[in-house]
């Protein structure tokens, strides 16, 4: 600590006669330079990212680029351009003018672009010390779903926990609900501690990329990361300097030809000066899912989402303030085909950002406020609340990205979240109370020839208040929770396109309140949820190991994982036991040790410039290794498989394609003995059974080029062959009979402006 407190104060004195961030006349950090191609030849627009510092410029038509008033300190810059392999140089901004020239070598593969969620200074998905996977671009167009985890569902590793169309909720290796953390742009989402099936109030339509990090990541977000990171980021806030004022945006729109689903998204954004501004608007409303053999009742649902920013950058350092409110109307398939339970959940979310240049330092700070109100009907015709649950959350984050040390760079940081919680409504789930959060962290990077090393540790402490609830049975009392955490990642560089990574991670989850003292019917989750008042820390070691490629044909990871974790907390059903008055399954809360091990797996393969093949696998085997029983609720063993014919532009016709594919999933036989007791009263008796299948998809589009500007038009066949199907991970599967959708025709038009 004391090296790492000099390197700082040697960054703040690093220019003689400088004060801690350029004062007026002091010339502030820029960097310019010229991208282009092996022969020489300028490359144009090609996109130049400098992603701790949230800027993005685009090579003019010499290959020129510039950005003006950046504060001091390490940054990762890429430069990305289809057909071109993406390049990555670090640089050390100080107060004068940087030249940074780069050559890009062609690439038929299209490979990921920076991360900037499992570390703190951005990496590769190659030189990234953890398993990361980051779905952006025309991928993450075509593979847009009005849920966060359908969104998701054709990454290695990530599946979706669903309760209908309306509610999707990412799966991690297995792990989900609160062991996978889910951020809006780096800040922790707090929505989804009231059940399994409540997903994540996010969207999507507006992002500019998705990154996904497997495995623990408690040193950088603390608790609930044990399982995975998911980030949401969104375009980086425009600014006009050095360039004339501007205005722009795009759109998008689709229609779901199954559930007869139209969606959209709009974003107008402008800059003048060190002014940026930005307003999104989204939104989709669906009637009920079509299965192949009848229409699945009560699963409309409908979303929209608005939000607004602004922010300021100048020589000072730059600030930004966010305002998003979305709201969700969504209707629950229960067993009983007449029955019409519903949810209706409103959420406000409020940050600001800023950062300020310390000479080579730079400080880092966010604080955020979320509201989330949801409220569960009975039936859509009632105006009473039957469950009602009202959660806010403040949070704070404060980071300093030090001086480099060598070849070290790092942060050292602060969080802290409070969250409050208070109920209404006819029934009662768990009791009012109060969480307090903190934790103090350090995360350092260091590159040494063929090595990128990694590490970071971690100190956390909750302390959990609960009001008297005598409906309930639970006295008022206090609970405290405390942990450690921490990870080293070392990666080697066997040769120019070949590494190999192995990552230590120990990560930790507290018990939530809705763990500890859940008693009551749950309309949302469908079922009598029962907490335990006695669990303890969920603590996990896990290790990675993986071997990447990446060519200028093929793109390769393939990797295996063991999580080992302690005291491990599920749900499970009672077997026998029906709540007299709802008539619901009754679900224990329970705890026991647990080792989930699996492997990812994912390539693409050029062979030629027009051919594409891509494909994934994927499993996990989830023991619970007190009762020596499968855990319940794991993802069978998926593959996923594409073709695709990419071809040149044509006139005005640009990057035209066709594909198909499909994915390919086993069936689960491994169950828990309650979990296969369950499944076998479903139906009246008749009982569910887990069956694999195959799902056949087929896809084309093409882009119009009109001016400056690109028309995209995509059509997807989902479930081509119309296969008759359930998801092992659908919620709903014991109460309708094979509820996959159906074959459905998706068609999407969007376009810059």
């Amino acid at each position: 600590m004391r090296t790492l407190l000099l390197a700082m104060a040697c960054g703040l004195a690093a220019v003689p006669g400088r004060a801690l961030a350029a004062g007026p006349g002091d010339p502030a950090p820029s960097l310019s330079g010229r991208v282009t191609a092996t022969g020489g030849a300028p490359l144009p627009e090609v996109r130049v990212s400098i992603a701790e510092a949230n800027r993005t410029a685009t090579t003019d038509a010499d290959g020129h680029f510039e950005f003006a008033n950046l504060p001091g300190g390490t940054f990762s810059v890429s430069f990305a351009l289809v057909g071109y392999a993406p390049e990555v140089r670090r640089v050390t901004l100080r107060n004068s003018p940087i030249t940074l020239d780069i050559t890009m070598r062609p690439s038929v593969v299209e490979l990921s672009e920076l991360q900037v969620t499992a570390t703190p200074l951005a990496t590769t998905p190659l030189t990234s010390p953890q398993p990361t996977a980051v779905l952006g671009g025309s991928d993450l167009r075509v593979a847009q779903a009005p849920t966060l985890g359908e969104t998701l569902q054709g990454t290695p590793g990530v599946h979706s926990l669903s309760t209908g169309p309306g509610i999707g909720k990412p799966v991690i290796r297995g792990l989900t609900s609160n062991r996978v953390l889910v951020l809006d742009d780096g800040v922790r989402l707090e929505t989804q501690q009231w059940g399994d099936e409540h997903g994540p109030q996010v969207s999507t339509s507006e992002a500019e990329r998705i990154e996904v990090i497997r495995g623990p990541a408690s040193v950088l977000f603390g608790s609930d990361a044990l399982g995975g990171v998911i980030n949401v980021v969104p375009k980086d806030l425009p600014d006009a300097i050095g360039r004339s004022p501007f205005v722009g945006g795009n759109f998008s729109a689709s229609y779901w030809s199954n559930n007869r689903q139209p969606d959209g998204a709009l974003l107008l954004e402008g800059a003048d000066g060190g002014f940026g501004f930005r307003g999104t608007l989204s939104g989709h409303t669906s009637s009920d899912v079509r299965t192949p053999d009848y229409t699945l009742w009560n699963s409309s649902d409908r979303a929209g989402t608005g939000s607004a920013s602004l922010g300021y950058r100048g020589t000072w350092g730059s600030v930004r303030g966010t305002y998003t409110y979305r709201l969700e109307r969504i209707q629950l398939t229960d067993e009983d085909s007449l029955a019409t339970p519903l949810q209706r959940i409103g959420e406000h979310r409020a940050r600001i950002d800023a950062t300020i240049p310390l000479g080579l330092n730079r400080l880092e700070a966010t604080a955020s406020y979320e509201r989330n109100r949801r409220r569960e009907f009975e039936d859509e015709t009632s105006p009473d609340v039957a469950l009602g649950l009202l959660s806010q959350n403040y949070l704070a984050d404060v980071k300093l990205h030090h001086a480099p040390i060598g070849n070290l760079v790092g942060v050292v940081g602060v969080s802290g979240w409070r969250t409050t919680f208070g109920k209404f409504g006819e029934e009662t789930l768990i009791p009012e109370n109060r969480a307090n959060n903190v934790g103090v962290y350090v995360f350092e990077q260091l590159e040494a020839g063929r090595w990128s090393l990694s590490a970071g540790a971690r100190y956390d402490y909750r302390h959990l208040d609960v009001s008297q609830d005598d409906e309930l049975g639970v006295a008022a009392q206090t609970r405290t929770y405390n942990a450690f955490s921490g990870n080293l990642g070392l990666l080697y560089r066997v040769a120019e396109p070949v590494a190999i990574v192995l990552n230590f991670g120990r990560g930790f989850r507290a018990p939530s309140a809705f763990d500890l003292f859940s008693n009551g019917v749950h309309e949302g989750t469908v079922a009598f949820e029962r907490g335990d008042p006695n669990l303890k820390n969920e603590k996990s070691f896990n290790t990675d190991l993986a071997l990447r490629v990446q060519s200028r044909t093929v793109s390769l990871e393939v990797g295996g994982f063991a999580n080992i974790i302690q005291d491990y907390i599920f749900t499970q059903p009672v077997p026998g036991e029906i709540d007299p008055e709802s008539g619901f399954q009754v679900f224990q809360t329970t705890q026991g040790n647990a080792a989930l091990m699996g492997f990812e797996s994912v390539i693409d393969f050029h062979p030629t410039p027009y051919l594409h093949f891509h494909g994934t696998g994927d499993y996990v085997h989830g023991q619970n290794t007190t009762t020596h029983n499968p855990l319940p609720s794991m993802p069978p063993f998926r593959a996923t498989y594409s073709v695709r014919l990419e071809g040149h532009r044509a006139g005005v016709v640009t990057d035209p394609y066709l594909s198909a594919g499909g994915e390919t999933n086993a069936k689960q036989g491994r169950l828990d003995p309650a979990e296969a007791e369950f499944f076998s009263e479903a139906f009246d008796g008749a009982g569910f059974q887990s069956q694999g299948y195959t799902l056949v998809n087929f896809g084309a589009g093409f882009g119009l080029q009109t001016g400056r500007n690109t028309v995209h038009l995509d059509l997807t066949l989902r479930n081509a062959f119309n296969k008759a199907y359930a998801d092992f991970l659908s919620r709903i599967k014991t109460n309708a009979f094979d509820p996959g959708m159906g074959r459905t025709l998706i068609a999407r038009v969007s376009t810059d402006f």
